[in-house]
């Protein structure tokens, strides 16, 4: 594991749940539809850099040189993260789970493993967008 960016991984994961986990209320995107709009469209950039430090984290494992692998598990455990953080948002005042926050994510996700495939990386272990 290349534990720099696994830390990187974690540290943005729990930052999402953090920020998921404020009342609606409290919220500085509370209010107008516009701010309402760039909070909802930060999900993309936000889950792109998340799937890009996922990927970059398994440099170095056994899974590193099967990109297939390892683009699948990191896949489907952000779209289950993105699913069950919606669950947890629908526990918090103000908050609401939504089929589109989750789709938005999805194409974040799907944005990050397209980075990788452009930057000519041809696994996890490539050098995704050159970010070392």
């Amino acid at each position: 594991m290349n534990f720099k960016y696994l830390l990187l991984s974690l540290l943005i994961t729990c930052l999402i749940v953090f920020v998921s986990s404020i009342p609606n209320q409290s919220l500085p995107v509370h209010g107008s539809l516009s701010k309402q709009i760039i909070s909802n469209l930060a999900h993309i950039p936000a889950y792109a850099l998340l799937t890009l430090l996922w990927l970059k984290s398994f440099v170095g494992t056994r899974l590193g040189n099967h990109s297939f692998v390892v683009n699948s598990l990191v896949l489907i455990g952000l779209v289950l993260f993105a699913i069950s953080d919606e669950i947890h948002q629908s526990f918090i005042p103000g908050r609401t789970a939504s089929f589109m926050d989750i789709g938005l994510d999805l194409i974040g996700i799907l944005c990050g493993l397209a980075v990788l495939k452009i930057s000519g990386s041809s696994s996890a272990g490539g050098d995704v967008a050159k970010v070392d």
